[in-house]
């Protein structure tokens, strides 16, 4: 996990799911977040991004993608 970056939430949702349109790969991700009590916080959030802190936690629960 190095050079950790920011990324815009459907950019994150491509990266683990490539196969799928944005739409769909967003709502992919946030049915993975939804049911992980570390990452369900982050559904609140009005941001459309994740800092680095933030896709570090999510790398860590989910793995790499």
């Amino acid at each position: 996990m190095e050079n950790l970056k920011s990324y815009g939430r459907t950019e994150l949702a491509q990266i683990y799911f490539p196969n799928y349109v944005d739409r769909a790969a967003w709502r992919k991700l946030r049915g993975w977040f939804s049911i992980n009590p570390r990452l369900s916080p982050l559904l609140q959030q009005s941001r459309r991004t994740f800092t680095p802190a933030e896709v570090k936690l999510i790398f860590s629960e989910l793995g790499e993608p």
